[in-house]
């Protein structure tokens, strides 16, 4: 593993109580408490990347794309919400990884993800049939798919504005999630090998 990636594993987490210290500061707009809540995530973004499987060269890469979601997950943190820094970044330093590192999209392009669905050819709709109404509409609003645009929301958004709890998106997203990864898993299986 690399140094850097291991010195960030070996950084204590912050108490509860001085994280909520600091996010209500970095809210308030005290650039040394966010500059402290970054540095401490970063912990979250060694601990993402090395959970997802990256290694070798593309490691500093994904800990860089991860520390830019770690940054927006700063900058959206309500600490008043009753969770964790770590928690709430989890998402948003995946997602950055994920957009920075999908198929061989050079780094610097920001929409990989854009290009990969055009690439595929198919409508996001295709790709949620058989879902619920609710189910589809959770996708579409967490994964910014049409026709809400390219901005995903986060799923406290999406719980406002459907009229449910952030436990009921997260069930519901997970129940979605899993068909999706079930029907993924039988066309691949029937995928011939090359």
């Amino acid at each position: 593993m690399d140094s850097f990636v291991r010195t960030l594993m070996s950084a204590p987490p912050l108490a509860a109580a001085d994280e909520l210290a600091l996010a209500r500061l970095a809210r308030a707009g005290d650039a040394a408490a966010r500059a402290e809540l970054i540095t401490s995530g970063l912990r979250s973004v060694a601990l993402r990347a090395r959970m997802l499987g990256i290694r070798g060269d593309d490691l500093s890469d994904a800990v860089q794309s991860g520390a830019i979601g770690l940054i927006r997950a700063v900058d959206r943190f309500d600490p008043d919400r009753g969770v964790r820094l770590a928690t709430y970044a989890w998402w948003w330093i995946g997602a950055e990884m994920g957009r920075r590192h999908c198929g061989d999209v050079p780094l610097d392009d920001v929409d990989c993800g854009a290009e990969v669905a055009a690439d595929a050819d198919l409508p996001d709709d295709c790709l949620l049939d058989g879902l619920s109404d609710t189910e589809a509409e959770v996708l579409r609003m967490r994964f910014g798919l049409a026709p809400h645009g390219a901005e995903s929301m986060p799923r406290h958004v999406v719980a406002e504005r459907l009229g449910l709890t952030i436990s009921q998106v997260r069930t519901i997203e997970g129940k979605a999630m899993r068909q999706l990864r079930g029907r993924l898993a039988k066309v691949v299986d029937r995928a011939p090998l090359h």
